[in-house]
């Protein structure tokens, strides 16, 4: 399985959010967490996104689920899954067309 991570240092900056300034923390960590599954017609498949334990808070403006025409989507955001409070994304993908459809999920965390 392949893993994009992306991870960066988020500086003290100001970031204006509905007119209000805000400080970033200095040392705020980001990251990315994604998955995909294929789901064969008639059927329904779940699959998991999670942040990583160095970015464990997901932002939930940032989910972005991906599928195709026929594929009804649900999700559940758990924001204390494990251990390290790592957020973690349950999709369900229930698909009702003829054709096998990919279905992506990704979503941007922080620490």
């Amino acid at each position: 399985m392949i893993k994009n991570l992306v991870t960066g240092v988020v500086l003290a900056a100001a970031v204006v959010t509905g007119g209000a300034a805000v400080a970033a923390p200095a040392s705020a960590q980001t990251g990315s967490a994604g998955n995909a599954v294929w789901v064969e017609p008639g059927t329904t498949r779940s699959f998991l996104v999670m942040c990583p334990a160095y970015a464990p808070t997901m932002l939930t403006d940032t989910i972005s689920v991906t599928a195709g025409a026929g594929v009804s989507v649900t999700t559940s955001l758990d924001t204390d899954s494990d251990a390290f409070s790592r957020d973690r994304l349950t999709v369900t993908a229930a698909n009702g067309g003829a054709v096998r459809v990919y279905v992506s999920a990704k979503a941007s965390c922080t620490s």
